[in-house]
C-alpha cells in the first residue's frame, strides 16, 4: 500500500524553506529569513502560513521550538484528523 506523505507546513518552512517561525507578541506568525528567498519561495511561504494558518498555531504552541509538535504526532494524538485531503479538528 503506497502512502502519500503528508505535508507538513512548520517543517516546510523551516527544513525546505530554512525559515526561522514564531509567534509574535501580537499573535501574528513571523517568518525571519524572507529575504534570502527568490520571490517566488517568498510567495510560496506566504502561501503556506494564509493557508494553514491555524495549524501552524497549533504546532508553535509549545514551550520550546524543540517541543513542537509535528503533523504526524498531532494526528497521532487525535488533535487534528485528515477529512477530504485536508487538516481538520476532530
Amino acid at each position: 500500500m503506497h502512502h502519500t506523505p503528508i505535508f507538513d507546513p512548520l517543517r516546510f518552512l523551516e527544513v525546505q524553506l530554512r525559515l526561522q517561525v514564531t509567534l509574535g507578541q501580537d499573535g501574528k506568525i513571523l517568518l525571519s529569513g524572507l529575504n534570502e528567498l527568490s520571490v517566488k519561495r517568498r510567495q510560496q511561504a506566504f502561501r503556506v502560513v494564509q493557508v494553514y494558518d491555524k495549524l501552524l498555531r497549533m504546532q508553535l504552541d509549545a514551550p520550546k521550538p524543540e517541543l513542537r509538535p509535528s503533523v504526524n504526532k498531532l494526528l497521532a494524538q487525535g488533535k487534528i484528523v485528515i477529512k477530504n485531503k485536508k487538516y481538520v479538528l476532530p
